[in-house]
């Protein structure tokens, strides 16, 4: 089947077959996934970056985080539109398949845990699937608004913060 690339702005409509060689040429932050060893009981933890001219922009993406657990490809999609920062974990199946895991993201401060961090934001539910619609995948994860990430930066000379995830199969 036909998918489009989940990040914002590729265009690219691929097999499905051939997508994880698209993503590692051009649009994941690596060209080989994180392999997840163990998924339910660990936190684990993307870092980004925002400068200065990210953050007052009204629309930013950054290059998505791939992963694999076991026999199933996930990305994370990190995006800024207007005043809100969307984070959403798009899994490269069915939607069907997508309603076997549950998912916990949270948005926090750079270098510190979740539990350490004075300011977090947290999602629980369900992973997206690669056949909803691009447009609403930001929607179907953890939104934050501008005032809630400039207290999670305030604290970090270089503007940055982390989002720590769990995947758990049912």
């Amino acid at each position: 089947r036909t998918v489009s690339c989940p990040l914002d702005f590729c265009q690219e409509k691929i097999a499905l077959s051939k997508l994880l060689d698209h993503l590692g040429r051009t649009c994941s932050a690596t060209a080989v996934p994180t392999v997840l060893k163990d998924s339910g009981q660990e936190n684990h933890t993307v870092g980004y970056h925002l400068s200065a001219t990210r953050f007052t922009r009204s629309e930013t993406t950054w290059k998505l985080n791939h992963f694999e657990y076991g026999d199933t490809s996930f990305v994370v999609l990190a995006k800024k539109f207007d005043h809100f920062f969307h984070f959403s974990m798009v899994m490269l199946e069915s939607k069907e398949e997508c309603l076997k895991y549950n998912i916990e993201m949270e948005v926090h401060e750079f270098a510190s845990t979740s539990q350490e961090s004075e300011v977090s934001f947290r999602f629980s539910g369900k992973p997206c699937s690669i056949d909803e619609d691009k447009d609403d995948r930001k929607y179907l994860g953890l939104t934050v608004n501008r005032k809630g990430m400039e207290k999670i930066i305030r604290k970090n000379k270089d503007n940055s913060f982390s989002l720590s995830f769990s995947l758990v199969q049912k």
